[in-house]
């Protein structure tokens, strides 16, 4: 069975929600089939060692398995690779490595890639700080639905973080942020409200209207 073969047969294993042996040979045929060079396959199974799903937990062999996809592009298989080299599991931390492969991930959409970036770029992890860059980033996320996106700009526009303080685009981001499902916009929202002026209270009731 060739490696598409392989893949095919082990999501089916693993999706099927039985677990014990399902589990274990749907892991085995995704070792095989990222082994045979199938790249979904390598992220798959490098995410199955990062959990400990099927098989015993293995930082390193996960990140093995995620620079395979990483290698060969695979926006998924860039953000995991990242967040192992953002958070050193697996091998040394390499914050400028994370950087870079966030935003080739970012530049695919990723939306978890595009989160961190902002960040990095936000802080001046990994190089240098670009505050405009982050919130741009930022809003591709929240466009693309990302609910972490917009609070975050809630958060930058709240606290004036690489640009002038403005409440009412903080409240109009954590509004987003809270339609899109984030859990932490409506208390955001209600201390905005607290701190807001009678003028910005107007500006944001004709914006919700």
């Amino acid at each position: 069975m060739n490696g598409v073969g392989l893949f095919q047969e082990a999501i089916t294993l693993v999706a099927s929600g039985r677990g014990g042996n399902a589990l274990l040979r749907g892991a085995d045929l995704m070792r095989r089939a990222a082994d045979a060079g199938h790249i979904a396959a390598a992220n798959n199974y490098g995410a199955m060692l990062h959990a400990g799903r099927g098989v015993r937990q293995d930082l390193v062999a996960a990140r093995a398995y995620y620079d395979q996809a990483a290698s060969a592009g695979l926006p998924t298989g860039l953000f995991n690779m990242g967040f192992m080299c953002f958070h050193g599991l697996g091998g040394p931390k390499n914050e400028r490595r994370a950087r870079f492969l966030f935003l080739r991930a970012a530049q695919q959409d990723e939306a978890d890639a595009i989160t961190y970036l902002g960040l990095m770029l936000m802080s001046g992890r990994g190089g240098h700080a670009d505050p405009a860059a982050a919130r741009s980033w930022w809003s591709r996320g929240a466009a693309l639905g990302n609910s972490r996106c917009a609070f975050n700009l809630g958060i930058s526009h709240a606290g004036g973080h690489g640009c002038p303080q403005d409440l009412v685009k903080a409240w109009r981001w954590f509004r987003q942020a809270e339609r899109l499902g984030n859990p932490e916009a409506a208390a955001e929202l209600r201390r905005l409200e607290c701190a807001m002026s009678i003028e910005e209270q107007n500006r944001t009731a004709r914006w919700a209207s």
